[in-house]
Parts: C-alpha cells; structure tokens; sequence
C-alpha cells in the first residue's frame, strides 16, 4: 500500500513515513482538565486587543472551578481592558517522548471586586509573578468553555 506524508512524498505502507497510526490523540475530561489545572502554576492568558492576539506569561491559582492571576493595576492586564474573550492555556510536552497534554479554558476575564473572594485569594499559596512592580489586582476567568487533548505514542 502507498501512503503520502506531508510533503506529499509516497512511500510504502509500513516504512518510517507511515507513523500516524502510532500516534494517539484522546479529549481529556472536565475532571482531568481541572486536575492539571490544579497541579500547575504558571499558564498563558490570551485576549484580542485591537485585531491581534495577545498571549502573557501568568502565575495562577486554581479556585471552585475558576483561574485567578495578579497583575498590576495600571499594567496592560490590569488596565481594564475588555476581556470579553479572554482564553487560558497550560501544557507539557516530553519530546523524547513524542507526547504532550494541553488545556484550554476560555471564557469572561474580570478584576475580582468581592471582598470575601479577594481574601480567600490573598490567602492561597500561588508563585510571585515575574513581572516587575506592585501586582495587586486579581483578575479572574470562569470557563464558559474547558477543552483539553492528550497526544503521543501509542
């Protein structure tokens, strides 16, 4: 049997071009999601500013099913951007190998104003954030959406 890689160059079936058969992608869980979510401290958040995708290294802290980071008051995250559609993403990958997870949450990004949440957030352990100056504003995101895929070798 031919088969044709991705650059379009046959081969026979079998041969070291015909590797996607060995490779497994599977959806992960809500629970699996959160469990990786829960087990990590640094993610991506994303938002659309002015037609580009702008994506910033963040510290979090997973709390009842929402993710929390600091940031300045007058920084760019900070600054009250429209977070309509604000995304979040954390992955690992071992590229010996060949296998990866990734979870992406989606949903509406805002400064956490209620003093009883702001407490309960001051008060769990979470990594500093890298960048410099006063990060003392939480910003929030409660999923509309959770996706997460596992990929490698079978």
């Amino acid at each position: 049997m031919m088969t044709t890689d991705a650059h379009g160059s046959a081969g026979e079936s079998g041969s070291e071009w015909d590797t996607a058969a060995a490779h497994r992608s599977e959806d992960l869980t809500e629970t699996e999601c959160w469990a990786l979510l829960a087990g990590n401290g640094t993610g991506r958040v994303a938002y659309e500013d002015n037609g580009r995708v702008l994506v910033f290294p963040v510290n979090y802290v997973v709390h009842e099913q929402a993710v929390y980071f600091r940031t300045a008051r007058e920084g760019v995250l900070g600054g009250g951007l429209d977070f309509r559609n604000a995304s979040f993403q954390i992955d690992d990958h071992d590229s010996t190998r060949m296998d990866g997870w990734s979870v992406l949450l989606s949903g509406r990004a805002e400064a956490v104003q209620d003093p009883g949440l702001l407490s309960t957030l001051w008060g769990r352990r979470m990594d500093e954030p890298w960048g410099g100056g006063t990060r003392d504003v939480f910003i929030g995101i409660e999923p509309s959406v959770l996706t997460g895929r596992r990929v490698g070798m079978r």
